[in-house]
């Protein structure tokens, strides 16, 4: 199936490596005793996106069967879908990122082909509604598959994330220093793949070692809050080109999805470095930088959490900015080597939220691995920008 998609390229920008790690790094200090695996029935793979065409396959999703998913996401939501050769549709989001149910009706009937599955997403970390949308999907005898890629499960006491859906997949090297790594769980009585992860190779296991042992030695360098004033006069004076943003039509995944990584398991460093990781402290690091960003932002103009609520025992994945002006910030704020993360790439869609967001939301690290020093300069580097007229 062909999509319509929005794209963006900034290398004419020559944005500089952000000075912030977007992801944790690994420390000696957030590894500890073994924890105990899970009793749920899950498998292993590379990448949450590979272990969601396992979900999408067990499902049905092809090209008799198509898939729904939410307007908002990222390209590799969709990828496996177009991989298995399916219609890929996007059903609309609210603006606190749940399911609109009447559009979701509207997204299915509009398919060409049946419907096959319906994925819905826990964006950032946070966990959203899903009775409204498991109802629904039931009414119409279709498997909801969970996207937890952005989220913990297993850590809120009392949460149901990734146990309502028929299958869940997750994505652990999002929240623990590891190289790579993916689940897929089966709820009920559905199905896992017949054919066990494969392994990636020895060559893949000791590029994986090394990655670990060179982050272990990594001492990040400090970066000066006071600075930031000068480095924007500095950048103010350069002439540079602010991107290409274009609209194409794609005839199949994005560049980010590797076929031949399909099946394929997690490095075995991966899964004993998320074994090993302190689970507490990496949760209760989490929150607390999250609630940093909250305070951070308070009352400067132009800047809102859009999801300011941090459910208890909740591990957030990133800070999610809503920011009026992000033709304004975005600029200054990457050549200052700021760590934003948006979903620049992503189908078209009529859902206004989605439209919004795509540039509009800017993915703030919060992860366990940022020191006290890297925090004031990030939060003093968006609000320097953010109030300058």
């Amino acid at each position: 199936m062909t999509l319509s998609c929005h794209r963006y390229d900034p290398s004419a920008c020559d944005f500089p490596r952000p000075r912030v790690p977007v992801l944790a790094p690994l420390s000696r200090a957030q590894l500890g005793p073994a924890r105990p695996a899970p009793a749920a029935r899950r498998q292993h793979f590379a990448r949450g996106r590979y272990a969601l065409h396992a979900a999408y396959a067990l499902a049905g999703v092809g090209p008799g069967g198509a898939l729904l998913a939410p307007a908002y996401h990222c390209r590799t939501m969709l990828d496996p879908g177009l991989r298995l050769g399916a219609e890929v549709t996007l059903y609309p989001v609210t603006p606190d990122l749940h399911a609109d149910i009447d559009g979701l009706a509207r997204a299915a009937a509009a398919c060409r082909t049946p419907p096959a599955a319906v994925l819905v997403t826990h964006y950032f970390g946070l966990p959203r509604a899903l009775d409204a949308i498991s109802a629904w999907c039931q009414a119409q005898g279709l498997p909801l598959i969970e996207d937890c890629s952005h989220a913990l499960p297993g850590v809120a006491p009392g949460s149901t994330l990734g146990r309502v859906g028929r299958w869940a997949v997750s994505s652990p090297y999002k929240f623990f220093p590891c190289p790579d790594g993916g689940w897929l769980w089966a709820n009920g009585d559905a199905p896992l793949p017949t054919a066990p992860a494969r392994s990636q190779g020895l060559a893949a296991e000791l590029r994986g070692l090394r990655s670990a042992w060179q982050q272990l030695r990594h001492v990040p360098a400090a970066s000066d809050p006071g600075a930031i004033q000068a480095e924007l006069a500095a950048l103010a004076a350069r002439t540079g080109l602010r991107g290409r943003d274009w609209v194409e039509d794609d005839a199949g995944p994005s560049d980010e999805y590797q076929a031949g990584h399909e099946g394929a398991g997690s490095l075995a460093i991966s899964r004993w470095i998320e074994r090993h990781t302190d689970l507490h402290a990496l949760v209760e690091r989490r929150r607390q930088r999250y609630r940093q960003w909250l305070q951070a932002i308070d009352a400067v103009p132009g800047l809102a959490a859009l999801l300011p609520d941090l459910p208890a025992g909740v591990a957030p994945y990133m800070f999610p900015l809503r920011v009026d002006d992000p033709a304004r910030l975005f600029h200054p704020l990457k050549q200052l080597g700021m760590p934003i993360w948006r979903w620049d790439d992503m189908a078209r869609s009529e859902c206004r939220v989605a439209q919004r967001y795509r540039q509009g939301v800017f993915h703030l690290p919060c992860h366990q691995g940022l020191s006290d020093a890297q925090m004031q300069w990030m939060t003093a580097a968006l609000c320097t920008v953010a109030r300058a007229p």
